[in-house]
């Protein structure tokens, strides 16, 4: 039997919906590498690679060019429903505003299990996030993620079970403090830490506009 190309019930949420306020006056997901390709096409492109069923990526009301890269470069996914677009309208309200729309969406489509990934850590390889995902999908731990300085990084994969105390976040917070509750519940995955980083000042933006990635 031929195995199926995706895991049956993986969503990958994209956080494209933040201020980049760290970068202003430039957008961080709209930044160029070397050859002219933005940020969160790179993201977007390991992650659609992925073993993820579904993925959505959450925007931001005020920031248009973004769906435009995004309907620019993957209209097939789009078309094939494999991508989908939320648009998150609260988004000034912080992160928890991003993370509460992608919990909630993985929930309506009855989730198995939930990737949460950040659109600015274009570096996170496919095989990595396979890794993570076929984990999750094998030993359904709390949550599965990346071990990073003896610590548990970004991104991470969530067990439905996981979701009420996601959707219980406020203000500007993702979901580390989640993380940190669970202890021995992590199942966490070595990797290799020039993957796991987040390009997210303008210091560490001028060295993103010196890479070039394979097929861009």
């Amino acid at each position: 039997m031929v195995k199926p190309a995706f895991l049956p019930g993986t969503w990958a949420c994209v956080l494209c919906a933040g201020r980049s306020a760290r970068t202003a006056p430039a957008h961080k997901l709209l930044a160029p590498d070397a050859t002219g390709q933005p940020m969160l096409v790179q993201t977007l492109k390991n992650i659609l690679n992925s073993k993820a069923e579904t993925v959505l990526a959450l925007l931001p009301p005020d920031q248009p060019e973004l769906e435009t890269i995004v309907q620019a470069h993957f209209s097939h996914s789009l078309k094939a429903d494999r991508l989908q677009l939320q648009t998150v309208l609260n988004a000034r309200l912080g992160l928890s505003a991003s993370l509460h729309a992608g919990v909630q969406a993985a929930q309506a489509g009855n989730a198995q299990s939930l990737l949460m990934c950040l659109g600015d850590m274009p570096l996170v390889s496919t095989t990595l996030l396979n890794t993570l995902l076929e984990n999750q999908n094998q030993y359904a731990p709390a949550a599965t993620a990346p071990l990073r300085d003896g610590k548990a990084g970004n991104p991470v994969v969530w067990n439905p079970s996981q979701f009420s105390k996601l959707l219980q976040v406020t203000g500007d917070q993702g979901g580390r403090a989640v993380l940190r509750s669970l202890g021995a519940d992590i199942r966490l995955i070595p990797a290799n830490s020039t993957e796991l980083v987040d390009f997210d000042t303008p210091e560490r933006l001028k060295i993103y506009q010196q890479m070039a990635f394979p097929g861009s």
